[in-house]
């Protein structure tokens, strides 16, 4: 919150969200007011609305390609409407009932901002075959498929040993132990 304040866009990447390719590019002529790549998902235009987050979509019920978005890989454009709905999200998530879970309370803010009495933050998810979630990754994917994915996010998966595993399975763990 800190760094949007201070008027910086801002990447979140959880730890277990594998850049595979510098995902900049995607992002980069957006926060100068050019198009974003089209090229890259016929779908991913932010050219209609100005975009202010842009986050991973994860499965919901299981669905990997619903517009549940999952704010453990997601890129935070420093308006006052972003820096407001982070505020609000992060008071969700250290009181209450969302305590200590974000995600949910992170759709509610960007899908029914009227209900938390902040702006609507414009948000859009990014393209599924280019920033995966666990599910499509490591379970949905072929090898050729994996080869264009900027980001791999492993998760949909519980523990900390699971996930080094699946890791290693598909050959993205390097570190002896």
């Amino acid at each position: 919150q800190k760094e949007l304040e201070k008027g910086y866009h801002v990447i979140f990447s959880d730890v277990d969200a594998l850049w595979l390719k510098s995902p900049l590019p995607y992002f980069e002529d957006d926060f100068y007011g050019k198009s974003i790549d089209q090229d890259a998902d016929q779908n991913f235009d932010a050219t209609a609305k100005q975009i202010n987050i842009w986050a991973q979509v994860d499965p919901h019920g299981r669905d990997p390609t619903n517009d549940y978005l999952c704010p453990g890989f997601a890129v935070y454009r420093s308006t006052s409407d972003t820096i407001q709905l982070v505020q609000k999200w992060g008071n969700l998530t250290r009181h209450g009932e969302h305590l200590q879970r974000n995600q949910k309370p992170f759709n509610e803010l960007i899908w029914r901002p009227e209900r938390y009495n902040i702006p609507k933050s414009e948000a859009k998810s990014l393209p599924i075959n280019l920033f995966a979630n666990g599910i499509v990754y490591f379970e949905n994917m072929t090898d050729v498929e994996r080869r264009d994915v900027v980001v791999a996010h492993n998760n949909c998966i519980s523990g900390v040993e699971k996930k080094v595993q699946r890791f290693k399975n598909f050959n993205l763990w390097s570190l002896s132990e």
